[in-house]
């Protein structure tokens, strides 16, 4: 079981930290009666983030189960980062398990 973490590909990097905080609190707070949640919570607590574009991002606020966030003052407070309630691993949706893993568009350097 993983929780999935999808960012809008167009979401400015520097400010991911601070959205993907919020929305995994706002999700813990929304499905923290869930049973899967919280199976997921005790047992497994694996996490996946993900960048997707609008597109993708478009399928996957449709999921059942789905925190949408956003931060108030980037995209002009657009939903921006999905959280989605997990699954059992076979039940995953193809529009999460081929997503390209999160990773900071420019990599700083020392």
């Amino acid at each position: 079981m993983k929780l999935y973490i999808a960012i809008l590909d167009e979401f400015p990097d520097h400010m991911v930290p601070t959205l993907v905080a919020h929305s995994v609190l706002a999700a813990h707070l929304k499905f923290q009666d869930d049973a899967m949640y919280t199976k997921w919570f005790k047992e497994s607590f694996k996490k996946c983030t993900v960048r997707v574009n609008e597109k993708e991002f478009g399928k996957i606020v449709q999921l059942n189960k789905v925190h949408v966030g956003h931060e108030i003052h980037t995209l002009g407070g657009k939903g921006s980062c999905a959280v989605v309630c997990p699954t059992e691993n076979d039940q995953i949706p193809n529009v999460l398990k081929f997503a390209k893993l999160w990773k900071p568009l420019q990599e700083q350097t020392k």
